[in-house]
Protein backbone atom coordinates (compact mmCIF):
# COMPACT_ATOMS: atom_id res chain seq x y z
CA UNK A 1 0.00 0.00 0.00
CA UNK A 2 0.96 3.77 -0.74
CA UNK A 3 -0.05 6.87 0.76
CA UNK A 4 0.60 10.28 -1.63
CA UNK A 5 -0.90 13.26 -2.34
CA UNK A 6 -4.00 12.97 -4.30
CA UNK A 7 -4.28 14.54 -8.58
CA UNK A 8 -6.27 15.15 -10.45
CA UNK A 9 -6.32 11.84 -12.28
CA UNK A 10 -7.66 10.14 -8.96
CA UNK A 11 -11.03 12.58 -8.11
CA UNK A 12 -13.28 10.19 -10.40
CA UNK A 13 -12.34 7.14 -7.74
CA UNK A 14 -12.24 9.36 -5.08
CA UNK A 15 -15.97 10.64 -5.79
CA UNK A 16 -17.16 7.10 -6.09
CA UNK A 17 -15.49 6.12 -2.72
CA UNK A 18 -17.27 8.81 -1.21
CA UNK A 19 -20.27 8.30 -2.53
CA UNK A 20 -20.34 4.72 -1.47
CA UNK A 21 -19.20 5.58 2.30
CA UNK A 22 -21.03 8.73 2.57
CA UNK A 23 -24.17 9.06 0.25
CA UNK A 24 -23.34 12.44 -0.50
CA UNK A 25 -25.58 14.70 -3.08
CA UNK A 26 -23.81 15.04 -6.13
CA UNK A 27 -24.29 18.73 -6.07
CA UNK A 28 -22.42 19.11 -3.11
CA UNK A 29 -19.47 16.80 -4.26
CA UNK A 30 -19.64 18.61 -7.94
CA UNK A 31 -18.86 22.14 -5.42
CA UNK A 32 -16.69 20.43 -3.18
CA UNK A 33 -14.11 18.73 -5.96
CA UNK A 34 -14.71 22.28 -7.92
CA UNK A 35 -13.61 23.88 -4.57
CA UNK A 36 -11.03 21.48 -3.30
CA UNK A 37 -7.59 23.01 -4.69
CA UNK A 38 -8.42 26.57 -3.31
CA UNK A 39 -9.72 24.95 0.43
CA UNK A 40 -7.09 22.14 0.89
CA UNK A 41 -5.71 19.23 -0.40
CA UNK A 42 -5.92 15.32 0.07
CA UNK A 43 -4.11 12.19 0.06
CA UNK A 44 -5.23 8.97 -1.08
CA UNK A 45 -4.30 5.20 -0.34
CA UNK A 46 -3.83 2.53 -3.15
CA UNK A 47 -2.64 -0.73 -3.50
CA UNK A 48 0.28 -2.11 -5.54
CA UNK A 49 -2.17 -2.06 -8.97
CA UNK A 50 -3.16 1.86 -8.19
CA UNK A 51 -6.71 1.28 -7.33
CA UNK A 52 -7.84 3.58 -4.77
CA UNK A 53 -8.09 1.77 -0.86
CA UNK A 54 -9.02 5.07 0.75
CA UNK A 55 -8.69 9.17 1.09
CA UNK A 56 -9.02 11.64 3.55
CA UNK A 57 -8.61 15.45 2.89
CA UNK A 58 -6.63 18.38 4.72
CA UNK A 59 -8.65 21.32 4.49
CA UNK A 60 -6.88 25.04 5.35
CA UNK A 61 -9.71 27.06 4.26
CA UNK A 62 -9.99 28.02 8.44
CA UNK A 63 -8.37 30.56 10.54
CA UNK A 64 -8.48 30.84 13.92
CA UNK A 65 -9.52 35.02 15.05
CA UNK A 66 -8.77 35.44 18.98
CA UNK A 67 -10.19 38.51 20.52
CA UNK A 68 -7.03 39.83 20.86
CA UNK A 69 -6.67 40.42 17.39
CA UNK A 70 -3.79 37.33 16.60
CA UNK A 71 -4.57 34.73 14.13
CA UNK A 72 -4.02 31.26 13.57
CA UNK A 73 -4.58 29.21 10.52
CA UNK A 74 -6.07 25.22 11.19
CA UNK A 75 -6.08 22.52 9.46
CA UNK A 76 -8.95 20.50 9.61
CA UNK A 77 -9.77 16.52 8.59
CA UNK A 78 -12.32 16.02 6.85
CA UNK A 79 -14.44 12.51 5.27
CA UNK A 80 -11.97 9.72 5.50
CA UNK A 81 -12.83 6.68 4.36
CA UNK A 82 -11.35 3.33 3.35
CA UNK A 83 -12.84 1.20 1.08
CA UNK A 84 -14.71 -1.38 3.28
CA UNK A 85 -13.13 -4.75 1.58
CA UNK A 86 -9.66 -2.77 2.84
CA UNK A 87 -10.75 -2.10 6.68
CA UNK A 88 -8.81 -3.13 9.75
CA UNK A 89 -5.69 -2.95 8.05
CA UNK A 90 -4.48 0.08 9.70
CA UNK A 91 -5.27 2.47 6.26
CA UNK A 92 -7.79 4.68 8.11
CA UNK A 93 -5.08 5.80 10.77
CA UNK A 94 -2.22 5.89 8.22
CA UNK A 95 -4.35 8.31 5.87
CA UNK A 96 -5.21 10.69 9.07
CA UNK A 97 -1.79 10.78 9.86
CA UNK A 98 -0.55 12.14 6.45
CA UNK A 99 -3.71 14.03 6.00
CA UNK A 100 -2.73 16.34 9.43
CA UNK A 101 1.00 16.48 8.25
CA UNK A 102 -0.74 17.61 5.07
CA UNK A 103 -2.54 20.44 6.92
CA UNK A 104 1.05 20.96 8.28
CA UNK A 105 3.01 21.29 5.60
CA UNK A 106 0.40 23.97 4.11
CA UNK A 107 1.13 26.04 7.15
CA UNK A 108 -1.55 24.95 9.74
CA UNK A 109 -0.32 25.80 13.25
CA UNK A 110 -3.58 23.68 14.83
CA UNK A 111 -4.83 20.09 13.40
CA UNK A 112 -8.67 19.59 13.85
CA UNK A 113 -10.92 16.83 13.27
CA UNK A 114 -14.94 16.72 14.17
CA UNK A 115 -15.38 12.82 14.92
CA UNK A 116 -18.42 11.32 13.93
CA UNK A 117 -19.19 9.39 16.69
CA UNK A 118 -18.12 9.49 20.55
CA UNK A 119 -15.57 6.70 20.46
CA UNK A 120 -13.90 8.08 17.49
CA UNK A 121 -12.75 10.79 19.82
CA UNK A 122 -10.16 8.61 21.39
CA UNK A 123 -9.30 6.99 18.33
CA UNK A 124 -8.29 10.43 16.67
CA UNK A 125 -6.57 11.21 19.58
CA UNK A 126 -4.42 7.99 19.53
CA UNK A 127 -3.78 8.80 15.53
CA UNK A 128 -3.16 12.68 15.29
CA UNK A 129 -3.66 13.83 19.28
CA UNK A 130 -6.16 16.11 18.74
CA UNK A 131 -7.43 15.74 22.66
CA UNK A 132 -8.35 19.78 23.31
CA UNK A 133 -12.47 20.06 22.69
CA UNK A 134 -14.24 22.83 21.68
CA UNK A 135 -18.42 21.79 23.29
CA UNK A 136 -21.73 22.81 22.16
CA UNK A 137 -25.47 22.47 23.48
CA UNK A 138 -28.33 21.69 21.04
CA UNK A 139 -31.81 22.89 21.24
CA UNK A 140 -34.70 22.27 19.45
CA UNK A 141 -37.46 24.55 18.56
CA UNK A 142 -41.08 24.42 16.55
CA UNK A 143 -41.36 26.48 13.60
CA UNK A 144 -43.03 29.87 13.88
CA UNK A 145 -42.81 32.45 11.46
CA UNK A 146 -42.29 35.69 13.54
CA UNK A 147 -40.02 37.26 11.04
CA UNK A 148 -38.88 36.92 7.80
CA UNK A 149 -35.54 35.76 6.23
CA UNK A 150 -33.63 36.74 3.51
CA UNK A 151 -31.48 34.65 1.50
CA UNK A 152 -27.92 35.89 1.25
CA UNK A 153 -24.49 34.94 -1.47
CA UNK A 154 -21.56 33.76 0.81
CA UNK A 155 -20.02 37.16 0.05
CA UNK A 156 -23.12 39.27 1.75
CA UNK A 157 -23.00 36.13 5.09
CA UNK A 158 -19.40 36.39 5.19
CA UNK A 159 -19.66 40.23 5.60
CA UNK A 160 -22.47 39.98 8.12
CA UNK A 161 -20.93 37.06 9.90
CA UNK A 162 -17.57 39.20 10.68
CA UNK A 163 -19.28 42.12 11.86
CA UNK A 164 -21.30 39.68 14.05
CA UNK A 165 -18.61 38.28 15.48
CA UNK A 166 -16.26 41.04 15.70
CA UNK A 167 -14.59 41.24 18.99
CA UNK A 168 -14.65 37.48 20.03
CA UNK A 169 -12.74 34.01 19.67
CA UNK A 170 -14.34 32.85 16.13
CA UNK A 171 -13.26 30.74 13.41
CA UNK A 172 -12.60 32.35 9.98
CA UNK A 173 -13.72 31.09 6.50
CA UNK A 174 -11.89 31.82 3.29
CA UNK A 175 -14.13 32.43 0.54
CA UNK A 176 -14.06 29.43 -1.19
CA UNK A 177 -14.61 27.81 2.36
CA UNK A 178 -17.63 29.48 2.86
CA UNK A 179 -18.90 28.56 -0.99
CA UNK A 180 -18.43 25.06 0.57
CA UNK A 181 -20.78 25.71 3.00
CA UNK A 182 -23.72 27.44 1.09
CA UNK A 183 -23.19 24.88 -1.43
CA UNK A 184 -23.50 22.05 1.06
CA UNK A 185 -26.64 23.92 2.57
CA UNK A 186 -27.98 24.37 -1.11
CA UNK A 187 -27.70 20.56 -1.68
CA UNK A 188 -30.07 19.76 0.85
CA UNK A 189 -33.14 22.38 0.10
CA UNK A 190 -31.37 25.53 2.53
CA UNK A 191 -28.86 27.94 2.07
CA UNK A 192 -27.36 30.78 3.62
CA UNK A 193 -29.58 33.44 5.14
CA UNK A 194 -30.28 36.69 6.74
CA UNK A 195 -33.05 37.42 9.41
CA UNK A 196 -33.99 40.70 11.27
CA UNK A 197 -31.63 40.28 13.82
CA UNK A 198 -28.54 38.23 12.40
CA UNK A 199 -27.95 35.34 10.12
CA UNK A 200 -28.08 31.54 9.69
CA UNK A 201 -26.80 28.37 7.67
CA UNK A 202 -29.39 25.85 7.23
CA UNK A 203 -30.16 23.07 5.34
CA UNK A 204 -33.35 20.50 4.98
CA UNK A 205 -33.37 16.88 6.99
CA UNK A 206 -36.79 15.69 6.07
CA UNK A 207 -39.44 17.47 8.57
CA UNK A 208 -36.51 18.75 10.84
CA UNK A 209 -34.34 22.15 9.94
CA UNK A 210 -30.75 22.03 10.77
CA UNK A 211 -29.42 25.04 10.96
CA UNK A 212 -25.16 24.75 10.88
CA UNK A 213 -24.63 28.31 12.34
CA UNK A 214 -27.01 31.12 13.89
CA UNK A 215 -25.85 34.29 14.68
CA UNK A 216 -27.97 37.49 16.76
CA UNK A 217 -26.94 40.78 17.63
CA UNK A 218 -29.38 40.80 20.77
CA UNK A 219 -31.80 38.75 20.29
CA UNK A 220 -33.09 35.08 20.88
CA UNK A 221 -31.66 32.69 18.36
CA UNK A 222 -34.73 30.56 18.83
CA UNK A 223 -36.95 33.24 16.94
CA UNK A 224 -34.81 33.03 14.06
CA UNK A 225 -34.28 29.72 13.89
CA UNK A 226 -38.58 28.72 14.09
CA UNK A 227 -38.96 31.19 11.35
CA UNK A 228 -36.63 30.07 9.09
CA UNK A 229 -38.52 26.80 9.65
CA UNK A 230 -41.77 27.96 9.05
CA UNK A 231 -40.12 30.05 5.70
CA UNK A 232 -38.41 26.56 4.60
CA UNK A 233 -41.78 24.33 5.28
CA UNK A 234 -40.16 22.32 8.38
CA UNK A 235 -42.19 21.69 11.55
CA UNK A 236 -39.00 22.59 14.10
CA UNK A 237 -35.36 23.65 14.21
CA UNK A 238 -31.99 21.89 15.61
CA UNK A 239 -29.66 24.30 15.98
CA UNK A 240 -26.37 24.58 18.26
CA UNK A 241 -24.59 27.16 20.67
CA UNK A 242 -21.46 27.47 21.70
CA UNK A 243 -20.76 26.12 25.25
CA UNK A 244 -17.77 27.27 27.35
CA UNK A 245 -19.11 24.47 30.52
CA UNK A 246 -21.07 21.04 29.73
CA UNK A 247 -22.93 20.30 26.61
CA UNK A 248 -21.50 17.39 23.70
CA UNK A 249 -18.37 17.11 22.46
CA UNK A 250 -17.93 19.24 18.94
CA UNK A 251 -14.68 19.92 17.38
CA UNK A 252 -11.62 17.95 18.74
CA UNK A 253 -8.22 19.79 18.57
CA UNK A 254 -4.11 19.10 18.94
CA UNK A 255 -3.89 22.45 20.96
CA UNK A 256 -5.61 24.30 23.19
CA UNK A 257 -8.84 26.39 21.79
CA UNK A 258 -10.51 28.91 23.70
CA UNK A 259 -13.64 27.65 25.14
CA UNK A 260 -16.79 29.09 23.40
CA UNK A 261 -14.93 30.17 20.23
CA UNK A 262 -18.02 30.41 17.66
CA UNK A 263 -17.14 27.53 14.97
CA UNK A 264 -20.44 25.95 13.41
CA UNK A 265 -19.27 25.20 9.83
CA UNK A 266 -17.00 22.42 9.62
CA UNK A 267 -18.60 20.54 6.64
CA UNK A 268 -19.24 17.58 9.06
Amino acid sequence: MMIRDYTPADVPAMRALWRRVFDESEIFLDAFFRLLPDIGGAVVAADETGELLGAAYALTGFEWQRPDGTRAQLGYLYAVAVHEAARGQGIGAALSKAAAELCRRRESVIVTTLPAETPLYAWYEKAIGTKYLLRREARTVDARKTVDIMKLTGTEYMLWRENLLRGKSFVRLSYPMLEAQRALCEAYGGGLYATEDGVLAAYRDGEELIVREILCARGDPAVSAASAAASLGCTRAVYTLPAVDGGEPYVTADAPLIPGTVWDLTLD
